[in-house]
Formats: C-alpha cells, sequence, structure tokens
C-alpha cells in the first residue's frame, strides 16, 4: 500500500481552534459514516440507482473536503454530477472505483489518525491530572 498520507487535519484543526477533543470527535464521526456512505453508493452503483449514487457522493463530498482528501476532491464532485445530470455516465465505474480505492486507504490512515490522537488526548489528561 502506498505510504503517501492521503488527508490532512490542517483544516479540520483551524476550523475547531485546535480543540483536541472537538478533532478526536470528528474523526469519530468520520469513521463512522464514511464506510457507511461508501458502501450504500456501492450498492446504488451496482443497482445502477445513478440518483442514489448522486446523492452518496454529495454526502461523501464534505467528509472528503474537511478531511482534505485532495486525490479525490475533483472526482467525488465529477460522480456527484455527471449522475446527478445523467452525463458521462461511461465514466462513473472508473471514478466509483478510485473513490472506493482512495477512500479505503484513508480510512485505514485515519484509523491510525485516531489512536494516535487518543494517546495524545489519554497521555495529556492523565498527565494533568498527576
Amino acid at each position: 500500500m502506498d505510504s503517501k498520507k492521503l488527508f490532512d487535519l490542517t483544516n479540520l484543526n483551524e476550523m475547531l481552534g485546535g480543540d483536541q477533543k472537538a478533532i478526536f470527535q470528528m474523526v469519530k464521526i468520520f469513521l463512522q459514516a464514511t464506510p457507511e456512505s461508501l458502501s450504500e453508493l456501492n450498492k446504488c452503483f451496482q443497482k445502477n440507482d445513478l440518483d442514489g449514487v448522486s446523492r452518496l457522493a454529495h454526502k461523501l463530498k464534505s467528509s472528503v473536503d474537511i478531511f482534505c482528501v485532495n486525490d479525490i476532491k475533483q472526482d467525488i464532485r465529477r460522480l456527484e454530477n455527471n449522475t446527478r445530470d445523467n452525463i458521462n455516465v461511461d465514466e462513473v465505474p472508473t471514478l466509483v472505483e478510485k473513490l472506493n480505492s482512495v477512500l479505503d486507504q484513508t480510512i485505514e490512515q485515519v484509523k491510525e489518525e485516531k489512536e494516535l490522537l487518543y494517546k495524545q488526548l489519554y497521555e495529556n489528561e492523565n498527565a494533568s491530572k498527576a
């Protein structure tokens, strides 16, 4: 697997004013919601439900933006627009495949980041109580 980091928490950190607990909560939400939405998108794609694919691409777009998953920022928009407007439908399988590949890797990387954040929060809390 590629060792390149596929996401960046800089924007999230700025949005939340550096609040590590809030960032940790957002990471947990990302790890819960993103796989669910991706799974639903794949089900819609399998059923050739373009409206469903568009709706779920739209939903995933905010996570992609907040977590700065830049490798698919344009692809998710293209997938949403193509399926919503029923244009360039021949691109949809490739876009869905790329989305799955990048998000699967991103989810694994974010899981690792969650562990680091948890340790930082836990160690900081214990250190401040000592």
